[in-house]
């Protein structure tokens, strides 16, 4: 691990005694009536962490910005009282110093457990952590922690969870994604019968208010992607996990190459640059509801985390679109053109929910039956 301090820091941001005093943690149970709204912000906060959180690579890259972001996507009513109080300000700068503590603190984790990220990434630590945790790290190296009791509450937190993540075990059902066949009624508030009519490289974006009670059930994310697929596709090709979502490069249109994100290789890609802002909208998967002629829909979710890996899926676009490395290049002289998705559309909303008749099948005997002694 490649953990150093700063070489030049700004005094503003050094911790005084008193600002440590006033730090506002997150409570770890549901909060209390009597709570202020200030504290159930941060609360809310720390369980959308714990909610999306992906491992190492995500408390590395904890953005304040992006979390009240989704805080104000899941409770808009909490985030206007913060700002009708005056508090939003507030709230930010102790979101922002609870996540770099917590950025720290999974430094220490990664640490302890003799891990680096440099192997996956080309990235490291970069943080002071003397800033919040004076001599841990030093005590760390030296072999003079070693036992999880030494470590404070929060380091102790996440090296349990890095572990349990790194223990997994490698099973059939680890080389497929998350997927479910959802029913195909119910879709009441969108018009299935527009977006099947489109061609295959045209994706439409589903919004949480308008998804159905069925798919619901199966995603956290507030976005999904809904796409028609191909008749020579079956559902086995489509949940197989390939590359984790990584960015990878693409033949567009007169030998042109482009970064983009590839679901499965049966489907359109997703050119990268082109669609930013859509991809900066999920946070731990990139759900995709495919859509067959003569099969119900089917709900994937593959992995895909931008806090976590945002950074490096840029910094590796770049590489591959700047322009056109030799290595790309070469590789590309003899390809066919690749299929891109061309379009994201907003999903075109149906009627609405129908009333339904109810159905009574009844009378129903719910007596219990009679046993014999």
């Amino acid at each position: 691990m490649t953990t150093r301090k700063h070489q030049q820091q700004a005094p503003a941001t050094l911790v005084h005694q008193d600002d440590a005093d006033t730090l506002l943690l997150p409570n770890y149970c549901w909060h209390d009536e009597n709570d202020s709204l200030m504290q159930a912000a941060i609360d809310s906060a720390r369980i959308l962490i714990d909610q999306y959180e992906s491992g190492p690579h995500f408390y590395a890259h904890l953005d304040a910005t992006v979390l009240s972001t989704w805080l104000e996507e899941d409770m808009p009513e909490l985030v206007a009282g913060l700002r009708e109080e005056g508090a939003y300000d507030t709230f930010q700068k102790q979101l922002s110093f609870y996540c770099e503590r917590l950025s720290v603190a999974g430094a220490l984790a990664d640490s302890f457990l003799h891990e680096t990220l440099d192997y996956a990434q080309d990235d490291y630590w970069d943080f002071d952590v003397e800033r919040f945790f004076p001599g841990l790290l030093r005590r760390i190296q030296l072999g003079k922690v070693r036992k999880l009791e030494q470590l404070p509450t929060i380091v102790a937190t996440l090296v349990d969870r890095f572990a349990h993540l790194r223990g997994l075990p490698f099973r059939d059902n680890y080389r497929t994604c998350l997927h479910a066949r959802l029913p195909a009624e119910r879709w009441d508030w969108c018009d299935l019968n527009q977006v099947k009519a489109a061609n295959e490289k045209t994706a439409f974006l589903l919004r949480a208010e308008q998804f159905p009670m069925s798919l619901r059930m199966y995603t956290l994310e507030r976005y999904v992607l809904v796409l028609n697929v191909p008749l020579e596709v079956d559902a086995s090709a489509l949940i197989r996990k390939t590359a984790y979502c990584e960015v990878g490069a693409a033949i567009a249109e007169a030998n042109h190459v482009v970064a983009e994100i590839r679901f499965s290789q049966y489907v359109p890609a997703l050119p990268f640059f082109d669609n930013l802002p859509t991809l900066k909208l999920f946070r731990q998967h990139i759900p995709v509801v495919y859509l067959f002629d003569d099969a119900p829909p089917l709900l994937v979710e593959y992995p895909f985390s931008w806090m976590a890996d945002g950074a490096w899926f840029t910094r590796e676009a770049y590489r591959i679109e700047d322009p056109y490395s030799p290595e790309y290049t070469t590789w590309a002289e003899n390809r066919n053109v690749d299929a891109l998705i061309t379009e994201i559309r907003p999903m075109p909303l149906g009627a609405g929910p129908v009333k339904r008749a109810s159905v009574y099948n009844g009378p129903y005997n719910d007596s219990w039956p009679e046993f014999p002694e």
